[in-house]
Formats: structure tokens, C-alpha cells, sequence
């Protein structure tokens, strides 16, 4: 667990128990809100969490009593390079710092969907503006009853721009997509579920927390190579025709799968009549 003790962040915490790791969001007295200690934690907690080289899933969860309340709003207000929009540099250059600022962002989002293993995120409390970003990178989301969501930017005069926009038409249809995104009101978890944001909704944010955990040992119970290409092709296939991802799928499998030690166990596991043992080769 060498790459998961020497990690270190103000903002994030990762912890692993067995195969299935946890990437938590850790400001819990400011309910998650997003600064740049936690989402450069979030890069640098999931190279962990895949470096330790016994990580097959990961749940990503909220400390306190909220999952994520979004941008911490006193990045709006703060001046001097560390700060939003209230430096004093010119125009020209206040601009292009911000764009970095928001590619930042971006980025640290982006990079959950750029792991090797499937992300579950278990959602309770506030999920609203940057908390929306997040799990829609996550490849699987379960809820609390008392979890509420929102696309908060529109009521506060800006665009979601961190990757709602592009992720969220991707898991629910349009007309909720544009009801959400237009109106920025807030849905709650039943809604959620209805509209299949969620997968499912449970009573309170421990029962949400195990929930997420069960399902993340059964995807790590399987090939961790199956889990990999099956990720990778459903990925690919979003921007392929379906000849394409035809074509790439038997590539993964001509090439991967079928020369796995993974696949001999499976075979042996089957004929012994036991569980198989992966080890991901």
C-alpha cells in the first residue's frame, strides 16, 4: 500500500480495503466545496489509489454532511493569483489566467474518467454545480434519500463549464438535460433515480456508502483485465460507429482476452468447481 501511505492532501483522503479503494472528498466544514487543494487532490488520490497495483474499483463519497456543494464561492471573490476574478492584472491576461483556472478544473474532472478501474460515487446531502461535474464522470452513481442535485450556474449568471454539459446528455435524456441545465432547480433523489441519474436510492448515507462498496467488490471479483476492456470499449464505442466498435472490440479481445492467465483461471475455476482467482494477468 506504499503508493496509498505516502499520499498526502488537505483536501482528499484515499484509503483501500482489499481490492475496492476509496477516494474521499474531505472539506467537510465547507461540505465539500471545491478549491484547488481538493480538485488537484483528486488527480494525485486516484494516481494512488491505481499505483498501489491492488485497486480493481473505487468509490468516490464525501466526508461531513454533503457530498459536494460545488466551487467554493470565495474563489469568485479572491484577488492576486490564487484568486478569481477579483486580481489586477489586465484584462488580457485576467482572462487567460481564468481559462487555465477553469482547464484546471476540467482536467481534475476529466481524470476520473481516465482511471483504469470503474468510479461509483455515493451521493448524499448537497450534490449541486462542481458536485454534478463529478459524478457525472463517475461511471456508476447510487444516492441517499436526503440527496438533492442541482445545475446551480444558470442562476447565478454563468454556464456550467467543467463538464456537465458534455457528460450529463451521456446518462439522461435530453429533455431532462435541458430542464435541469435551463432552469438550474433542484431535483431530489427519488427524481434522480426516476430519471436515471442514479441506479439506486437508499435510506441514508451509510446504507448508500455500503451499497456503493457491494457493488464495488463484485466488479472487482471479476477479471480485473475483463473489467478494464469492457470499460475501454463501452468508452470508445460513445464516439465510434458500430461497425467501429465492432471492430475494436474483437481487436481487445483477439488481443487481450483471449491471451490472458485470467481467462485460463476462469476455465480451471469453472472445471474445480470454485471461485476464480484473478490476478489481472
Amino acid at each position: 500500500m506504499g503508493a496509498i501511505d505516502d499520499f498526502s492532501s488537505d483536501a482528499i483522503q484515499v484509503e483501500r480495503s482489499g481490492h475496492v479503494g476509496t477516494l474521499w472528498l474531505d472539506r467537510p466544514d465547507k461540505r465539500n466545496a471545491m478549491n484547488p487543494a481538493l480538485w488537484n487532490g483528486i488527480v494525485e488520490g486516484l494516481r494512488a489509489l491505481e499505483a498501489d497495483g491492488e485497486t480493481r474499483a473505487i468509490v468516490l463519497a464525501g466526508r461531513g454532511k454533503s457530498f459536494c456543494v460545488g466551487l467554493d464561492l470565495a474563489m469568485l471573490t479572491a484577488g492576486g493569483e490564487d484568486g478569481g476574478l477579483g486580481g489586477s492584472n489586465s484584462g488580457a491576461t485576467a482572462h487567460l489566467s481564468q481559462l487555465r483556472r477553469t482547464q484546471e478544473i476540467q482536467n481534475a474532472i476529466t481524470a476520473i474518467t481516465k482511471t483504469n478501474v470503474p468510479v461509483i460515487a455515493a451521493i448524499h446531502g448537497w450534490c449541486i454545480g462542481g458536485g454534478v461535474d463529478i459524478i457525472t464522470a463517475c461511471d456508476i452513481r447510487v444516492a441517499a434519500q436526503d440527496a438533492t442535485f442541482g445545475i446551480r450556474e444558470t442562476k447565478i449568471g454563468i454556464v456550467a463549464d467543467v463538464g456537465t454539459l458534455q457528460r450529463l446528455p451521456k446518462i439522461v435524456t435530453a429533455g431532462h438535460v435541458a430542464e435541469l441545465a435551463y432552469t438550474g432547480k433542484d431535483i431530489d433523489a427519488a427524481r434522480a433515480e426516476e430519471i436515471g441519474l442514479v441506479n439506486s436510492v437508499h435510506a441514508d448515507f451509510d446504507a448508500t456508502y455500503q451499497a456503493a462498496c457491494e457493488m464495488a467488490q463484485e466488479i472487482a471479483a471479476n477479471s480485473p483485465l475483463a473489467v478494464q476492456g469492457t470499460r475501454f470499449v463501452l468508452e470508445q464505442g460513445e464516439e465510434l460507429t458500430t461497425d467501429q466498435s465492432l471492430l475494436l472490440n474483437g481487436i481487445w479481445t483477439m488481443i487481450t482476452s483471449l491471451q490472458s492467465n485470467d481467462l485460463r483461471e476462469a476455465m480451471k475455476a469453472f472445471l474445480e468447481k470454485r471461485p476464480p482467482e484473478y490476478d489481472g494477468t
